[in-house]
């Protein structure tokens, strides 16, 4: 039997409340999600301004940097002509290879995933990173 960890609530709006923050510093209108170690959606929040086309894009990506355990713009193996070329066919099309999904680690385990969309790729990335950055740091003060 395995035990296997993922986000609570709290956790996902912490990361969300960080990610925001991020967001509305840059001036960009973000949607942003928080996926669990599947990569479902525990947290959702399309900002003020957020496209109506930016919510399944942010879930995809909490989706395929949760179930794959990696960011999203580092499936450079999926170009044409290289061996995963088409993956993103996969899992009725949720497979995102673009920037703005990163996985979410707690002691080196994958416990979730945050998608960001509606910014360049500079501005998805910083939204993301802002997230993750929170939840580090709420971890190491439980330590």
């Amino acid at each position: 039997m395995r035990t296997v960890k993922t986000l609570s609530l709290a956790e996902a709006n912490l990361i969300l409340d960080a990610a925001q923050a991020k967001s509305e510093e840059i001036g960009v209108a973000h949607v942003l999600c928080i996926a669990d170690n599947a990569g479902y959606p525990i947290a959702l929040r399309r900002l003020d301004g957020g496209k109506v086309t930016s919510v399944q894009i942010a879930e995809n990506k909490a989706f395929t940097a949760a179930g794959h355990r990696r960011k999203t713009h580092t499936f450079t193996n999926t170009y044409p002509g290289e061996e995963a070329w088409g993956i993103f066919t996969q899992h009725g099309g949720r497979i995102t290879v673009f920037v703005g999904g990163f996985p979410i680690e707690a002691d080196g385990e994958v416990v979730g995933g945050i998608g960001a969309s509606g910014g360049n790729g500079e501005q998805d990335i910083a939204a993301c990173e802002a997230g993750i950055a929170a939840f580090d740091a709420y971890l190491a003060a439980q330590k």
